[in-house]
């Protein structure tokens, strides 16, 4: 007997490290990334969330001609990354679709934000770092239009999701929400999601709001990613507008060339029609 138990002690720390090795290793978070592109009104900032409990990156672009005087006030869009990627993902590229549309007359002058979220899903305390920390800053530091009205909010993959998600839960913050590849649930089924009670008990608000929802998906990137939403949403009175790109796999690049002006034009419409 003693033997066995000598024998199961010797091995038990080979079991241990073993079944510890084979676990699926964390990726790491970088919160703060400044080595952002050098373009025209782009600039990397830091935010010490109290929130998250230590510094957080984050990216604001400006418009061409952008005057901080306060005499001219800006509506804000906010732009929500997918998983693994950060502040400074989509900044340049995302910024440059808004300042041609700017230039051809098809979007209004404009700020956008670009948070960095980690891989929260824009939940816990990512969410109360956006919701209570970066917007009141914003709209403090810069001129905005510090208003539900003028404020929308938009993303890919993560951040899709993410953007419909805190514009469900805080119906107060976004004229409109658009979603590139993003689902009600990556890994599950979509009548489980969190989203669709917090949509039903919201509803009232988002309608009185003038609240408008637009979410695009691949052909082979979730097509049916919100079909439940758009239920609940239709029924109560909000719009929401669905898109299928074909020939769309889970790329961001495919979602821009297939649908960027579709977004912008959308965005564009409730920051207009809202001011």
């Amino acid at each position: 007997m003693n033997r066995i138990v000598l024998l199961l002690a010797l091995l038990l720390p080979s079991v241990v490290i073993h079944s510890s090795a084979a676990q699926a290793p964390r990726r790491e978070v970088q919160w703060v990334n400044s080595d952002i592109a050098k373009a025209p009104g782009l600039s990397h900032k830091i935010l010490d969330s109290k929130a998250l409990g230590h510094d957080v990156g984050y990216v604001v672009w400006t418009p061409p001609q952008f005057d901080d005087s306060g005499k001219t006030r800006y509506p804000v869009v906010y732009f929500l990354h997918g998983a693994g990627g950060s502040e400074k993902s989509d900044s340049a590229g995302f910024s440059s679709m808004v300042a041609g549309a700017i230039r051809s007359g098809k979007f209004p002058a404009a700020i956008c934000v670009f948070p960095n979220g980690g891989m929260s899903g824009y939940r816990a305390e990512v969410e109360k770092m956006i919701v209570d920390e970066l917007i009141p800053l914003i709209d403090n530091e810069y001129p905005t239009r510090a208003e539900q009205s003028s404020r929308v909010v938009c993303g890919f993959s993560m951040g899709g999701a993410g953007s419909v998600r805190l514009s469900l839960e805080h119906p107060d913050l976004f004229a409109a929400a658009g979603s590139w590849g993003g689902a009600l649930n990556w890994r599950g089924r979509a009548e489980d999601s969190t989203m669709l009670p917090v949509a039903k008990q919201n509803a009232g608000t988002l309608k009185k709001n003038n609240f408008a929802l637009l979410t695009i998906n691949g052909d082979q990137d979730h097509p049916e990613g919100f079909d439940l939403l758009k239920e609940i949403l239709t029924a109560a009175e909000v719009p929401h507008e669905t898109l299928v790109l074909p020939e769309t796999n889970h790329n961001l690049g495919k979602y821009y060339n297939g649908s960027k002006e579709k977004t912008l034009q959308f965005l564009a419409t409730h920051l207009t029609e809202s001011n």
